[in-house]
């Protein structure tokens, strides 16, 4: 791999709160791992019951990104391998999608699925 010769660092200062206030909005927390050098890792939890879906959310995320930086980005969902695969699904249900900038920093966006609540009270099985 090419090494990295840029820094995430200030565009994710320019849209972190942003995209948490509108990740809230649809019942989702919002969280960044990861060294910020070639890429934005983030992270999203559906935090309440009503969460909206993972297709909404990554949408509206996106729609915060064009906003604030004046349409300078795009979402990897249109061409033929996403239409057929994306958003690419990882271990425990993660869908994940990509948010690019122009040849530099893009955002890895990972969401993790919402779930039926348990009723029953059982816990796991032992």
């Amino acid at each position: 791999m090419k090494p990295c010769d840029y820094d995430s660092r200030p565009l994710y200062e320019k849209l972190i709160e942003p995209l948490r206030a509108r990740a809230r909005e649809l019942g989702y927390a919002l969280a960044v791992h990861g060294t910020l050098k070639r890429d934005i890792d983030l992270i999203a939890c559906p935090w309440i019951e009503e969460a909206g879906t993972a297709d909404a959310l990554a949408q509206a995320l996106y729609e915060v990104c064009v906003e604030l930086t004046d349409g300078g980005c795009i979402m990897r969902d249109l061409d033929p391998w996403h239409l057929e695969g994306c958003p690419g699904h990882k271990p425990h249900g993660r869908l994940c999608w990509t948010i690019h900038f122009g040849g530099g920093p893009y955002i890895d966006l990972a969401v993790m699925p919402r779930t039926v609540r348990d009723t029953t009270g059982g816990g796991p099985s032992k």
